[in-house]
């Protein structure tokens, strides 16, 4: 079993891309650091960087062993850190960032036992760029996102699905009876007024693409960044729109909105969860992580 301090260097050079930082973070000279690695690399009988003339890039060795482990070390060295302190305190102000409805309905519920420990929370609701601009600039600790970032300095995994479906009032249903898959049904709706959250339309762009087979050929008459708002946009009557099925379901279950398909392979749209690497050994970070990581298993 590798010694956690080789596991630690291993990290830090991952994260630094070059000997020469990760020498710096860890007080150690250069020479100190290659020979750690060389002797990770003898334990796990493959070599986990390719040296360059700028740095050092990982191999799949190196990717899948830095995946594996990174947030178990973070955990493990916020948790020795903080031996002094009470083990059960969060009182820290943690700050999530993400798709506002993601946020308020699955992720607020599931941390709420914490604020009784004392933790704070601080949520800033938004899409993948804005979110990631503030995730870069240390204003947010944790993130939602729609797409795997692949970015120095971040690091990510994935976290649940959202499947999406295509809803309206039942007089929509009613008005559009003839609605099938294929790009048959994309014609029959090319005119129907649409809510999307942005102009590229990535929730409709993705359900337009695995159930119509084609791009939407459409406008959206409403646009808002928030979820809430293409739902009620949808209650008025105004129009349809796609939603993830956690968001739609209670409006549903009142008949206020119907499904105006059924396919048996609903699209779905990946999530994932996005930190600042090395952030996860603030104990507080590592307990929240935790919690929304271990709740999305039933998401």
């Amino acid at each position: 079993m590798a010694d956690i301090h080789l596991l630690r260097t291993f990290l830090t050079v991952y994260r630094a891309g070059t000997f020469t930082r990760a020498a710096r973070e860890l007080h150690l000279t250069q020479p100190a650091v290659s020979q750690q690695i060389r002797a990770l690399e003898g334990q796990v009988g493959k070599p986990l960087f390719r040296r360059a003339a700028r740095g050092v890039t990982p191999t799949a060795a190196g990717r899948e062993l830095a995946q594996a482990i990174g947030t178990h070390v973070d955990a493990l060295e916020g948790a020795l850190e903080g031996t002094g302190a009470t083990p059960a305190s969060v009182g820290e102000t943690v700050y999530l960032g993400g798709p506002e409805e993601f946020l308020t309905m699955r992720v607020l519920p599931e941390l709420a036992p914490l604020l009784d420990e004392g933790l704070r929370l601080r949520m800033f609701f938004g899409v993948d760029q804005p979110v990631l601009n503030r995730l870069h600039a240390g204003e947010v600790d944790l993130a939602i996102l729609t797409t795997d970032q692949q970015q120095r300095g971040i690091e990510t995994q994935p976290l649940c699905f959202e499947y999406l479906e295509l809803v309206g009032t039942p007089e929509w249903k009613a008005r559009l009876s003839g609605l099938g898959p294929g790009r048959a049904g994309a014609d029959l709706l090319r005119d129907v007024p649409i809510s999307a959250y942005d102009e590229d339309l990535p929730l409709v762009r993705l359900y337009w693409q695995t159930i119509f087979e084609t791009a939407p050929n459409l406008r959206a008459a409403y646009v808002a960044n928030s979820i809430r708002a293409s739902l009620q946009f949808a209650l008025t009557g105004a129009g349809i729109t796609v939603l993830p099925v956690h968001s739609s379901a209670r409006s549903i279950e009142r008949g206020e909105l119907v499904p105006l398909l059924d396919p048996i392979f609903p699209p779905n749209s990946p999530l994932h969860l996005a930190w600042r690497a090395g952030t996860l050994r603030r104990t507080t970070l590592a307990r929240v992580h935790e919690r929304i990581a271990t709740a999305a298993k039933d998401w």
